[in-house]
């Protein structure tokens, strides 16, 4: 037997998918493992992961790719490069209290970036150089040399 509100649920999670991806934006909710929640869980979620605005450029000698990052403070940025992929993650924790007469209200509230890219082509992560200034990462990749290429015959 079908349940109409699974149908409802999924029809829900593809119109926010459409949106999200119309707007440019990503406002689903991730757990810390990268797995979406469905909507009925979204109260539950720990951590608001989103996408930051990327721009990749690819010169003669290097990569250069540039991600809008926000509100962040360097120490808060990881990255993870390897020859072919460029991992950009950052998590932010902020703590609000308030005590009055009467009450105490409190807020907890994590915040996150997270971005996967395939390179185009190989680069030397080991030389790799990253800069944060005013809400922008800049990562500059440098090319590994293209090995000599080789000619198979078809047998």
């Amino acid at each position: 037997m079908v349940d109409a509100f699974d149908e409802f649920r999924r029809f829900e999670e593809m119109m926010n998918r459409l949106f999200d991806d119309f707007w440019g934006r990503s406002s689903r909710r991730l757990l810390p493992s990268g797995r979406l929640l469905p909507s009925g869980e979204r109260e539950l979620a720990l951590t608001e992961y989103r996408e930051p605005f990327v721009d990749l450029e690819e010169t003669d000698k290097e990569i250069i790719t540039t991600a809008e990052m926000p509100g962040l403070e360097k120490q808060d940025i990881k990255i993870n490069l390897t020859e072919d992929r460029l991992e950009v993650s950052a998590e932010t924790k902020r703590e609000e209290k308030k005590e009055e007469k009467g009450y105490v209200y409190r807020e907890r509230r994590a915040t996150g970036y997270y971005r996967a890219i395939s390179l185009p082509t190989p680069v030397d992560p080991a030389k790799a150089k990253a800069t944060y200034k005013n809400g922008v990462l800049e990562i500059r990749m440098p090319k590994t040399e293209i090995k000599e290429k080789k000619s198979l015959k078809v047998e």
